[in-house]
Order: structure tokens, then C-alpha cells, then sequence
């Protein structure tokens, strides 16, 4: 493992100056988009960086400068950095512990494209075909050539350009992130530590990890609902927080990281907004302390003592627990820390027994987890590896593709043995939504629900506090139940037969899940018009159709606590 840079200065004045110059040089999510291609935004996230240095090239603006420095990791010359940066300047940015000064040889051996001395562009909002043509065309970017000069053999000479313009590098990534919410838009700026792609070497065990796949997931299916408090559990960078603080009057962020802590107050610092930060493991630091809102992207990955021991253990993905245990701790402390009526929402991994079947039989770990807590709770399994495929994506997240093919190989292998060991077949993965319940509802136990692999889009807020609710819906056969206005249904028939073999509801929002009903399910859905009880339209189904008012009931009865639970059907 590599050993990381001291985290950045706490220095509220040069990180206002840095916040000045990053919005006067408008660096935003809009201006990237504007500076990249579609493609290249999407290799970006993919960590793939040379399709944006290709772009970037020999582009003076002030964004383009701060993506090629801190995004993409390429070294630029001090005065470019000043530049950008007018208020903070290079020295601030060095002040900061933010960036470096290096040497001609180390600034040589970063460089991927050759660097243009172009001179700056104005700072509005830069298009790649003005970055292709230049602002007044081809011809603008050419200079007209200087004559050599002749210096008097006995004057000193003068001093070199590079002590005045020294190369620097980034020490951090530092890159703009928009916001859309119901309270309006937000541009922010979020630090982070470098990755493998940007530093071509393997990972500390304290890398603080930037805004990846799983956050997107976590910040998308979060209820942005107004609440009192809220807590960001394993805060890592920050980003959780920030959001949190858009709709919580009180935010907290603890995490077992004294460097995580560090750079989401430095984060926090740089967007002005205000985060309780702790530091201390799960939920040691807010001991006594009840939240309305509680959010976790926790270490969760399944780590074996034998793979700790030899690469060492990353602190943004393993808690240190043995197998998933962590996910366990988390479920069975929050309810503690959780308001009546708070919320939980969380990333998890768990271990599926070789003896079950990971698609029908996956729940039984995490519903005893959940046995006897005063929560309702909704819990998708959204993906399903082999234990082979598990251990594979996770050494390469860590800079797999950088290790020498016998630390791979001794890698791959204990961590597969650990598993055999443990009679592991599979690892689900997903995401847990937990109600805290009132006293009254608690008397009553709680209301736990399982969905395999939600297909369509993933949930967002508004879906997983429907979900929760719905879960607590009155009694099925007095209410009467309403159609979503985007539910249509697709049938299937054999040529020449008068009645469909297969009926699918297809949802155009919501979830957008398509889902095979029977013909007695969809009878009910068709007739749910707000009017009628389900206990009404039942009953005219079993007349319709010949059959036990009874057996109608069994029938339908599963499937439409599903689709209300979807979003199919609203009462």
C-alpha cells in the first residue's frame, strides 16, 4: 500500500478563496459538459481519463486548466494555476496541502499530452468548438515567431523560468458535483483523495473515497422529506452530508476515519455548510442522540483475516468485522438511535449460504437480523455474484490491475478459500429501508418485505418512503384502491385463441417494473378506479368468472400488496 498525504489545511480563509475562484472560473458539472463529450463524460466515470486529456489539450480555460490538474491528474506550470485560481493562487493551493511543487523530470513523466503554452481564454462557459478553433478561429492561435536574442557574454545570467514557473501536481481530486433537489439546485466542489487512475499506484489503507457508482445510488434513493436531524453513518468524503444538510435543520457525520473526518469538514468548509463531525466507530460518537433521518454507505465489503494480513485493510470498504457482520451491527444498533417515525436507509452486502437458493432463499440471513426490532422494513436484493466474481471486482477496485500477478494470485485465492471455508455460495447485494415504529405500532411487531432484483429504474427517494408506508396499509379488502395513471398492460395469445396466455403490467414511472400478472390480478387492477373496495371487485371477479369468492382472494391477494408496494396501485 502506498502512504498518503497529510489531509488538507482547515484554513477558512484560503478555502473561501478557493471557493471564490472555482465559481469565478466557472467550473461546473454545465461547464464540463460543455468542455467533454458525452463519451468522455461516461469514460469519466468509468475512470477512464485519456479520452478528457485528448479533448483538454492545449485548452487555456481556467476549467479546463482545474480538470487536466485535478481530475485527471496531469501536472501544469504554477502560472496556470494562478490563472485559474486569481485569488488563492498557487501558492495558496500549496498552503492549502492541496498541491506540490515538482520537479522538470517528475512533471516530464506525468505528462501525457503535450502541453500548449496557449495563453488564457476568458472564463465564460467554454465549448469544445471554440477549444478546437479557438474564440476567433484557426488563425487566432497563431504567433508570430520571436528572433533569437544576444546576451553579453559577461551579464549573469538571468534567472531560470522555471524557478519563477515551477510544475505542480495535485495532491487531491477536487472536482465539481450538481445537485438537483426539491429545494432547489446546488453547485458544490468535493475533495477527495487521488485514485489508482490518477496516481498509477495502489491505494492507502485510509483512501478516502470520491463520488462513485454505489454513493450515486445511495444519494438518488435517499427521502429528501424536511426533518429535524439527520445522521451520515461512515461519512467517508462528505457528499452524503451535504445533501443531508439541504433538508435537515441538525446534520451529523461520523466515521471511523480520522482522514475521512478531515476531508468532509475541509468539504463542508468549501460549501459553506455547516456538519457536525465525529470521529469514532458505527454509532459510538452520537451515543444517547436520536435521529430523524439516518443514511449509510458503510465498509461493507466481505473482507477475509487472511487478505487483511497481506494487502492490508482499506478503511473505505472494510469495517474490519468478521464476514458481514458489520451490515448485522448496523441493523440491529439503529433502531436505538432512530426518532418514532425516522428512517434508515442503507447499502448492504450479506453472505448467502451454498445450501440456498440465492434467488428465492436469500432473505433468510437479514430477516433474522431483523427479528424482534421495532422497524418495518424493505430490503432489495438488487445483484447476486459467485463468490469467484465477488473476489475478482474487488481487487480490481482496489488497483488490482497494478499488483504483480502472484499478489493477485495469493490474493484471489485466500479470499476464495475464506469463503469455501465459511460454505458462502453466493453474496447478494443491495440496499435496506428501516421504519423505526411508535410505541403502538411496535406493540403490533413490524412489517418486513423482500424484492429480488427490482427491474426497471433504480429507486429514488419518493419510491423507498411509498414502500414503507405502503407497508402499513389498511386493511386489503375495505380499501379501495387507485390505478397509477401510467400503469398499461401488454397481452399475450396462441393464434386463434380468444383468451391472452400471458398478462404483464408495464409501469412508465415509478419503478418502471414490468411485471406477469394472472387474469384475475388484472381484473381487479383494470376495475381500481378509486371507487370500489378490493373486497367489491373480488367478489364481482368470482361471480364473472365462476369461482370461490374465497379462492379469488387467495389468488390476488400477494400480488396486489406487491404492485401497491411498487407504486402500481395507490389507496
Amino acid at each position: 500500500m502506498t502512504t498518503s498525504v497529510p489531509v488538507p489545511a482547515l484554513d477558512r480563509d484560503l478555502i473561501a478563496r478557493l471557493r471564490f475562484d472555482v465559481i469565478a472560473s466557472r467550473w461546473t458539472i454545465d461547464t464540463l459538459s460543455a468542455l467533454l463529450s458525452a463519451d468522455t463524460l461516461a469514460a469519466l466515470m468509468r475512470d477512464s481519463r485519456l479520452p478528457a486529456l485528448v479533448e483538454l489539450a492545449g485548452v487555456a480555460d481556467p476549467a479546463a486548466t482545474l480538470t487536466r490538474f485535478f481530475i485527471l491528474g496531469q501536472p501544469e506550470r504554477a502560472s496556470a494555476l494562478a490563472g485559474a485560481l486569481p485569488t488563492l493562487g498557487a501558492q495558496g493551493l500549496e498552503t492549502l496541502g492541496l498541491a506540490a511543487v515538482i520537479d522538470e523530470a517528475e512533471a516530464a513523466s506525468g505528462l501525457v499530452m503535450p502541453r500548449a503554452c496557449a495563453k488564457p481564454t476568458s472564463t465564460s462557459a467554454p465549448t469544445r468548438e471554440r477549444a478546437e478553433a479557438g474564440e476567433d478561429g484557426e488563425a487566432s492561435s497563431r504567433e508570430a515567431p520571436t528572433l533569437p536574442t544576444m546576451r553579453d557574454p559577461d551579464e549573469e545570467a538571468p534567472e531560470s523560468e522555471v524557478e519563477h514557473d515551477p510544475w505542480m501536481r495535485a495532491l487531491f481530486d477536487l472536482r465539481p458535483h450538481a445537485a438537483a433537489l426539491p429545494g432547489g439546485d446546488h453547485d458544490w466542489w468535493v475533495t477527495s483523495d487521488l485514485g489508482e487512475a490518477q496516481t498509477g499506484r495502489p491505494l492507502a489503507d485510509d483512501h478516502v473515497l470520491g463520488i462513485g457508482g454505489a454513493t450515486l445510488t445511495l444519494l438518488e434513493m435517499t427521502v429528501r422529506d424536511r426533518v429535524d436531524s439527520a445522521l451520515d453513518l461512515g461519512c467517508g468524503c462528505g457528499i452524503q452530508a451535504l445533501y443531508l444538510a439541504t433538508h435537515a435543520d441538525r446534520v451529523v457525520a461520523t466515521d471511523l476515519s480520522a482522514r475521512a473526518c478531515a476531508l468532509t469538514q475541509f468539504n463542508a468548509a468549501l460549501n459553506e455548510t455547516v456538519i457536525d463531525v465525529r470521529e469514532g466507530s458505527l454509532f459510538e460518537p452520537v451515543a444517547g442522540e436520536a435521529f430523524d433521518l439516518i443514511v449509510s454507505n458503510p465498509p461493507f465489503v466481505i473482507t477475509p483475516d487472511s487478505v487483511r494480513g497481506t494487502a492490508g485493510l482499506l478503511e473505505y470498504r472494510d469495517g474490519g468485522m468478521d464476514r458481514d457482520n458489520l451490515i448485522r451491527a448496523v441493523l440491529r444498533e439503529a433502531p436505538a438511535y432512530l426518532a418514532p417515525g425516522g428512517t434508515l436507509q442503507m447499502l448492504a452486502n450479506w453472505e448467502i449460504p451454498a445450501s440456498r437458493n440465492p434467488d428465492t432463499q436469500w432473505s433468510r440471513r437479514v430477516d433474522a437480523w431483523l427479528e424482534g426490532l421495532p422497524v418495518d422494513a424493505w430490503v432489495v436484493q438488487r445483484d447476486v455474484l459467485d463468490p469467484a466474481r465477488y473476489v475478482d471486482m474487488w481487487i480490481r477496485d482496489s488497483g488490482g490491475q497494478l499488483m504483480a500477478r502472484a499478489d493477485y494470485d495469493r490474493a484471489f485465492t485466500s479470499w476464495l478459500v475464506d469463503f469455501r471455508r465459511a460454505g458462502t455460495g453466493a453474496i447478494g447485494m443491495g440496499f435496506v429501508a428501516l421504519r423505526r415504529l411508535d410505541e403502538a405500532e411496535a406493540a403490533s411487531g413490524g412489517v418486513r418485505a423482500y424484492d429480488l432484483s427490482l427491474d426497471g429504474h433504480a429507486p429514488r427517494g419518493r419510491d423507498v418512503a411509498w414502500a414503507l408506508a405502503s407497508l402499513r396499509a389498511p386493511q386489503l379488502w375495505d380499501t379501495a384502491l387507485t390505478r397509477a395513471s401510467d400503469v398499461r398492460e401488454e397481452r399475450h395469445y396462441v393464434p386463434g385463441s380468444p383468451d391472452p396466455e400471458l398478462l404483464i403490467l408495464h409501469q412508465g414511472g415509478g419503478l418502471g417494473r414490468s411485471v406477469p400478472v394472472s387474469s384475475a390480478v388484472s381484473a381487479v387492477v383494470g376495475a381500481s378506479d378509486g371507487e370500489l373496495t378490493v373486497g367489491q371487485i373480488a367478489s364481482a371477479v368470482a361471480m364473472l368468472t365462476s369461482v370461490e369468492v374465497e379462492d379469488v382472494r387467495a389468488e390476488v391477494e400477494a400480488p396486489l400488496r406487491d404492485l401497491i408496494r411498487w407504486g402500481f396501485l395507490t389507496y
